[in-house]
């Protein structure tokens, strides 16, 4: 039986430093997704929407930062956590306007997950 992963953890000053910067980038995202929608809902015809079910990879993640994660999703207006797989590798999300599903993903790696993990590791 192979013994799990260790985890290179940060010092504690600078994973409350990566805290810090993860609550900031989160409220930018929150901020930013609020008027995306607001404009999708005011401004845009429903047949230019791509609604979409996209499936997220949890490779590599705790089960900690995948509830962060999929919870800061879903409180992102126009994103919404589904289902997570039952071996916690797949999320499966779904996106108000995805015409780029791709996109989708690589946003939530760069602007969610990448702060979670300065915060967590």
């Amino acid at each position: 039986m192979s013994s799990p992963a260790v985890i290179q953890r940060r010092p504690w000053p600078l994973r409350i430093v990566g805290f810090l910067v993860f609550i900031v980038v989160f409220t930018r995202e929150l901020i930013l997704a609020n008027i995306d929608v607001a404009i999708i809902v005011l401004f845009k015809p429903v047949s230019s929407l791509a609604p979409e079910f996209i499936t997220y990879p949890l490779e590599g993640l705790t089960e900690f930062e995948i509830v962060v994660l999929s919870h800061c999703i879903t409180l992102t207006p126009g994103t919404t956590s589904v289902d997570v797989s039952e071996d916690q590798k797949r999320l499966t999300v779904h996106a108000l306007n995805a015409n780029d599903p791709q996109a989708v993903c690589d946003g939530i790696k760069q602007k969610l997950e990448k702060p979670l993990l300065a915060w967590t590791r």
